[in-house]
This record gives structure tokens, sequence and C-alpha cells, in this order.
């Protein structure tokens, strides 16, 4: 099967709330980013973000960077979509002679946005500032005193500032502090903790209802009575198993016919999800990428015949469940009737499940050389990443 996958990493704005994703690109034929063609990667991106997937199905209705080459910029004729959602992204290397700068010029003029990808005012393309809306400065490469000076110099210009490689909460906290406008790293799935403390009364009867809904032990019966108690829950339930994602040709009006018609681990997952995703003050992003691990853990297991994939999937959904609960996994897990190969898989990525978490965290932090789960080729795992995306982003928007 042809490759035809693509990364994308969210973009944050000042609320946490997805402002844009990077497209990324993935392949298996190469084993590190430096063997990579550029040209190629950005073709590869293109081609699959606008003719073999289409963008809606990647980005939705928000913003898509893309990484420009030097080539790329040059030849105007391989700029064959809609600026009005595309930000291309120069990188360092394609400097700021005179041919580049005319050419900025003029896709400026055609209605891109431009963001200068490691900018600071002594990088090589630093010149091309002028024509310029986003610059994005690595915190991770910058120091705190150069990253605060650039800063300043950039205040009260016409342009907006994002940092990247963002690595924790405290890091992203200061950066807003000092005048960034968004922000991408990784600092969501590590969230600040604070050791005493306690979890509100929404949060603990969420996790109550999480314990009991993953014990083994609970039977269809109990688990039936579990979502009956709450009004808001079966309304949620009835309406994400009366939905095409489902793949029930008939109506379900009750939830006896729906733990009956869909058995009890996928009504359990769903439950899981609904439950999740009604948090109170949790960042959207968090929980859509909670799915997408959840979901890819489920189809690795699945494709591998594996025992137990819907425990796989509870691995993947709640290697997050501490970020958004605001608590460490350990105390979480003291709470949860989890095996201790779930408990090794969650805290030390030990196990078929470990492996599997692993290899969705290789994915979203964009492995150059794709991800690996057992015998499976990277090309297939890479589509079933794809598609964990789409369901991810299919499954949130029935919530709202």
């Amino acid at each position: 099967m042809a490759d035809c996958f693509i990364g994308r990493q969210p973009i944050f704005n000042r609320k946490d709330e997805v402002y844009a994703y990077e497209l990324l690109y993935r392949s298996h034929e190469t084993d590190s980013a430096g063997d990579i063609d550029l040209d190629v990667a950005t073709s590869q991106v293109i081609m699959n973000a606008f003719v073999e997937i289409g963008l809606e199905n990647i980005v939705g209705h928000r913003l898509a960077f893309i990484n420009m080459t030097r080539q790329f910029l040059l030849t105007p004729e391989l700029m064959c979509f809609p600026p009005e959602q595309v930000v291309l992204e120069i990188p360092e290397e394609a400097g700021a002679d005179d041919e580049i700068r005319a050419a900025v010029s003029r896709l400026k003029v055609l209605g891109y946005t431009i963001a200068l990808d490691g900018y600071h005012s002594a990088a090589p393309h630093a010149p091309l500032y002028p024509f310029t809306d986003i610059v994005k400065l690595d915190a991770h490469a910058l120091d705190e005193a150069t990253l605060r000076a650039e800063l300043d110099k950039l205040a009260g210009q016409d342009v907006m500032v994002m940092a990247k490689r963002v690595e924790t909460t405290e890091q992203r906290l200061q950066l807003e502090e000092f005048g960034c406008d968004y922000f991408q790293g990784h600092y969501l799935a590590s969230a600040k903790v604070m050791s005493a403390k306690r979890l509100p009364t929404n949060k603990m009867a969420i996790l109550q209802l999480l314990a009991k809904i993953s014990d083994p032990a609970t039977d269809i019966e109990e688990l039936e009575k579990l979502i009956s108690l709450d009004a808001s829950l079966s309304l949620r339930v009835l309406r994400f198993v009366n939905s095409p994602l489902s793949g029930l040709v008939r109506e379900v009006d009750s939830i006896h016919q729906a733990v009956v018609f869909l058995g009890r681990n996928i009504i359990k997952n769903w439950v899981m999800l609904l439950t999740i995703a009604n948090l109170d003050d949790v960042i959207p992003e968090l929980v859509t990428t909670a799915f997408v691990r959840a979901k890819l853990c489920e189809s690795l297991a699945s494709e591998c015949h594996l025992d137990g994939k819907d425990s796989f999937f509870t691995v993947g959904m709640f290697s997050l469940v501490d970020a958004m609960m605001g608590v460490t996994t350990e105390s979480l897990l003291d709470s949860l009737p989890f095996s201790d190969e779930m408990e090794k898989a969650l805290l030390q990525h030990t196990g078929e499940r470990g492996e599997a978490l692993l290899c969705a965290q290789e994915l979203e932090l964009g492995a150059p050389s794709g991800a690996h789960f057992r015998t499976m080729s990277s090309d297939r795992v890479s589509q079933l990443y794809l598609e964990a995306l789409q369901w991810a982003d299919q499954t949130t928007a029935t919530m709202h």
C-alpha cells in the first residue's frame, strides 16, 4: 500500500484553544530527519493534504501551517492551495536573498500568511521580517535571556509571536508573560501538578464513575444502572449510539438496548469517552489527543489479534487523565481497579499495552522514520494513526 500519511501538531492560543495545526511529513523510508529530501517532504505533505486525504479531514476549519522550501517559494505554480486556510512557514535555510525576498513579497500580495520558523534577529531569514505575519521562536534553542530580549524587540510590532518546542506549563506561562501569542509543544501532556491538590467534586464523581465502569467485575445490569442514574449521561449515550459512528442500522431508544446491541465493552468505552469529555475546565485538545491514543491503541491490538483490545483503548484514554484531572497518574491509579499490567503500561510503558501507548506518543512527537508496533509496517501504523485522528475529530464533533 502506498504511503498516504500526514502528521499534525496543534498550535494553541493564549486560551489554550487550538488555533491551527502544523502539517508534518512522515515516512518509514528514512531513518532520520536529515535523510529526508525537503522538497520531496513538502511535496508529499501538500499531495496528501489536498489530494489524497483532504485538508478538511485533517484540520477542519482551522489553519494549516505548511513548511516551504526554497524551491517551492521560487516556483509560484506549485502554490496550488487556498491562501485563506494555509500559512506558509519559511525555515532559516531558505535565506533572504533578492530572489527569496521577491518571491515572498509576491506570495504576500496573493494573500498568503507568512510565518518565519526559528526566527531571531540574527537569523539568515530575518530580513524577510517586513513581509511576515507570524514569527516562530524556538523556546528550546534560545535561552531565557535571549528569548526575553527578542520578545522585547517584537513588542508593539504588527506581527504575531509564536513559541515552538514549549516543554512545560511553567515555560508556557512565562512565555505568555513575555508576550507570546501562540504556543506549540508538548507541555499539555505534562500539566503542572500540585501534590496536595484535592479533586473538585465534579472530577471526583467522574473518577468514581470511571472506576466503576473500568472494573471487570461490573456486570451488564450494573453498567445499565450506572448510566441510567445520570439523565445527562443517558441522553448523551443514546445520542452517540444513534449517530453514524455506532454502525447500527436501527434506532436505539433505551440504555438496555444500547448495551445489548453493542456489547458491554463498546458501551463502556463510549461512556468513558463521554464522561471524560464532560470534565470541567479541560483543554479540548487534551480530550481529542486522548481519544486519538485510545482509538490507535485499540486498532493496533485489533490489527495484531491481541486479546483485550478494550483494555488497550482504556490505556490510551487514561494516559492523559492525569493532565485533565490535574493530579499525578499514581494517585489516580490508587482509585482505579486496574491490573498490574495496566498500571505498568501507564507508568512504565511496558508490556503490549505500554508498547502501543509508546507508539502513539512517538507519532505525536513526529518520529521522522515513522513508528512501529510489533511486526506491523510503519505504513500501516501510520494509516491507523490517520484513521484514529479522523475518528477522534468525528467523535468530539458529536459531543458538542
